[in-house]
C-alpha cells in the first residue's frame, strides 16, 4: 500500500467563522489525521492566509488562495453563512495574479474572494502554465456547509453586523441575492455532477446550526485559532493577528458555539464526509 498525501484547508469568510474554524483544527483535522495515518495517507492543514506577508496581504491572497486549491485539487472544504466576504476591487490585483489567471478579469470587482475560491473549486478558471493557458479539471470532492441563520435572532443589530452584509453604499438585499446566487452556482454543480455519475467528482452540502454564547469574545477566539495553527507550523504569527484584529468589529463580545447537523455534532459529519472522499478517492488504503 503506497503512502498517500492529501492537503486539507478551507475556503470560506474568516472573521465570521472563527467559531467553525477551532472547532475544524481542534477537532475535526486531528481526528481525521488519525484515521488517515492507520491507512498509509499523510494529511496536512493549511492555511493560505497565514502564508501571505503583511506586505502583500491584499495583492497576493487570490493568487496564492487560488495556488494552494490547485496545488491539492482532491477536496475542498467550505462553510457559508450569511455574509458575502471581502470583494476586492482591481487595485486589490497584482499583475502576476492576472498573468496566470487572465479569466479573473471578467469577475474581480463583481464577486467577493471566497466566491471566486468557490467558482476555481467547482468550475475552475483556466490556468497559464509555461505560456499556455491550460484547463484544470473541478476539485474532485466538494464539501459544503450551510450556516442556518436562526442565530440572528439571539443577537443584537451591533452583533450582527458581524455575521451579515453590510450595505456600505450597496443595496443590501443586492448582496443577499449575490449570496444566494453564489449557493445556486453550488445546487446547480452538484446536479451536474450527479447526472454524470463518473464516480469522479462529488459535491456534499449539509445545512447546519450554531447556538450564541455571549461569553465568548470573537477577539479570543482568533487568538485560539491562531495559536492553534502556530502549534502546527512550529512559528509565531504576530503579523497574522495584526492584520486581523483591525478588521474585527467594535462590539467583540459574544459567539456562536455548538453546531450541530442532522442532530449530531458537526464536527462528527465532517469527519465522517473527509473520510469518505477519502475513501473514494485511495479504495486501497481502506480495503480493511
Amino acid at each position: 500500500m503506497d503512502m498517500q498525501h492529501v492537503s486539507l484547508r478551507i475556503n470560506s469568510t474568516f472573521h465570521d467563522m472563527f467559531g467553525e474554524y477551532l472547532v475544524f483544527i481542534r477537532e475535526v483535522y486531528p481526528e481525521v489525521r488519525e484515521i488517515c495515518q492507520n491507512h498509509g495517507i499523510e494529511v496536512t492543514y493549511d492555511d493560505v492566509a497565514f502564508s501571505v506577508p503583511e506586505e502583500q496581504f491584499s495583492r497576493s491572497i487570490i493568487l496564492q488562495d487560488l495556488r494552494c486549491i490547485d496545488a491539492d485539487r482532491t477536496i475542498f472544504i467550505c462553510f457559508r453563512g450569511q455574509k458575502l466576504g471581502w470583494r476586492p476591487c482591481p487595485a486589490d490585483i497584482d499583475g502576476l495574479t492576472l498573468d496566470e489567471y487572465p479569466e479573473l478579469v471578467d469577475y474581480i470587482g463583481n464577486v467577493s474572494i471566497t466566491e471566486l475560491a468557490i467558482m476555481h473549486a467547482l468550475k475552475p478558471f483556466d490556468k497559464c502554465i509555461d505560456g499556455h493557458l491550460t484547463p484544470l479539471p473541478p476539485v474532485k470532492h466538494d464539501l459544503f456547509y450551510f450556516r442556518n441563520p436562526g442565530y440572528l435572532d439571539e443577537i443584537t443589530n451591533s452583533q450582527k453586523s458581524h455575521y451579515i452584509n453590510q450595505s456600505n453604499g450597496r443595496d443590501k438585499e443586492v448582496l443577499d441575492m449575490e449570496i444566494a446566487k453564489a449557493k445556486d452556482l453550488i445546487f446547480e454543480t452538484k446536479e451536474e455532477f450527479d447526472e454524470i455519475d463518473d464516480g469522479y467528482h462529488d459535491i456534499v452540502i449539509r445545512p447546519y446550526d450554531a447556538r450564541w454564547d455571549c461569553d465568548l469574545n470573537i477577539e479570543e477566539m482568533m487568538l485560539e485559532y491562531t495559536g492553534e495553527f502556530e502549534k502546527l507550523c512550529g512559528e509565531p504569527l504576530d503579523y497574522f493577528i495584526w492584520i486581523h484584529s483591525e478588521s474585527l468589529p467594535a462590539e467583540k463580545q459574544g459567539g456562536l458555539k455548538d453546531f450541530t447537523c442532522e442532530g449530531k455534532p458537526l464536527k462528527d459529519i465532517m469527519v465522517q464526509d473527509i473520510i469518505n472522499a477519502l475513501k473514494k478517492e485511495f479504495p486501497e488504503n481502506f480495503k480493511d
